[in-house]
């Protein structure tokens, strides 16, 4: 297969690729859950994929143990994932109970079991992390709801961090391995092709993910590449509209206070009676006195 149709074929990052194969997938979810599960046979793989009818693709989700586990890959922090997260588990339920003849019987009396949910997000970004910590859909709540939550399990998995994850998982390990030579390279200044190729014979040599490298090379490097390219894209296209929103707030902020400003003057009122006149909501008029 050539390069052309390598491009062509694959869809998958290399994470993705490597843990949808169910003997990986097992590996993973053992050494998360601390189990020693062995028959991977009895893992279902579930990954959204059809972004065209119903509107969702997500990296990894299995159907094992009772559970409907999913796994996202990020190398970039996202606030956002925890209803990401919500989102894929109730696409994976739906398609749980179609599956199984299920979907009428939820409007009956008696109890319909679902798989309980495991969400995490595996991260192998830059930024210096915790190697686990938590995010809550609650933050997002416009106000408090107590008795609501959904959690995803944010776990650093960059070479350096969460040892005892990585020897319970060769794939991972491996997969920590390979991206942390490919920076290494790419750092040294040569191109991402030859750091690339370096970082795949060097894992290769070394035992890190040998039998999938030996028989996927050519996807493995494609997609080594598409993925530096993609992150590469995507956070710099992330940091522009984060910054673009900061200077649309910024404006907004400073128009604001002039306008009070102006009010206060004129009319020789007080902060909160300008405050009034322009119907600042109360939950936001610290802000403004702070800044007044």
């Amino acid at each position: 297969m050539n390069y052309a149709e390598v491009r062509n074929n694959v869809k998958d990052s290399l994470f993705c690729d490597i843990f949808s194969d169910r003997k990986n997938a097992l590996s993973l979810y053992n050494a998360i859950n601390g189990t020693s599960y062995t028959d991977e046979n009895e893992v279902e793989i579930i990954t959204l994929r059809d972004v065209i009818f119903i509107g969702y693709r997500n990296d990894v989700s299995l159907f094992f143990d009772s559970r409907i586990t999913l796994w996202e890959h990020q190398s970039t922090i996202n606030f956002n994932m925890p209803l990401r997260g919500l989102i894929y588990y109730v696409e994976c339920v739906d398609g749980y109970l179609e599956k199984r003849g299920l979907k009428k019987k939820i409007y009956r009396k008696a109890l319909v079991k679902i798989p309980s949910p495991d969400y995490y997000v595996l991260y192998n970004g830059m930024e210096n992390l915790p190697d686990i910590q938590e995010m809550h859909l609650s933050d997002a709540f416009m106000t408090p709801s107590l008795g609501y939550e959904w959690t995803a399990k944010l776990i650093n998995i960059n070479a350096d961090k969460n040892k005892k994850l990585m020897d319970a998982c060769a794939s991972l390990k491996g997969y920590s391995v390979l991206v942390k030579y490919m920076r290494e390279y790419i750092d040294s200044g040569i191109s991402e092709e030859d750091a690339a190729d370096k970082s795949i014979d060097r894992c290769i040599s070394e035992g890190y993910l040998k039998e999938y490298l030996l028989q996927r090379r050519g996807e493995a490097k494609l997609m080594l590449l598409q993925f530096d390219e993609k992150d590469l894209e995507e956070s710099l296209k992330e940091e522009r509209e984060e910054g673009r929103e900061e200077g649309r707030e910024e404006g907004r902020y400073i128009t604001i206070i002039e306008d009070l400003k102006k009010i206060m003057k004129s009319f020789k009122v007080s902060a909160e009676q300008a405050m009034d006149s322009l119907e600042i909501p109360a939950e936001d008029r610290q802000k403004y006195l702070t800044m007044l």
